[in-house]
């Protein structure tokens, strides 16, 4: 991909932290109920759900999670 650039500990940006600590726990709140659900469709215990949610978004935030 032509200009694609990986930067996984770019500390060149200003961090809001509260506003990252927001958003993280509002995606939380609202991934908890979701996981569930999907793991009980998919037949799976709900606790599987909790533990894919977790997983995903440790390794989402490690690569460097979304601009927006």
């Amino acid at each position: 991909m032509p200009g694609f650039k990986l930067n996984l500990f770019d500390f060149s940006q200003k961090i809001n932290y509260k506003n990252e600590v927001l958003a993280g726990l509002t995606v939380a709140m609202t991934m908890m109920p979701e996981s569930l659900s999907f793991a009980i469709l998919a037949g799976f215990p709900p606790l599987v759900g909790l533990y894919a949610a977790f997983i995903m978004g440790l390794i989402t935030s490690i690569f460097g999670g979304r601009p927006d």
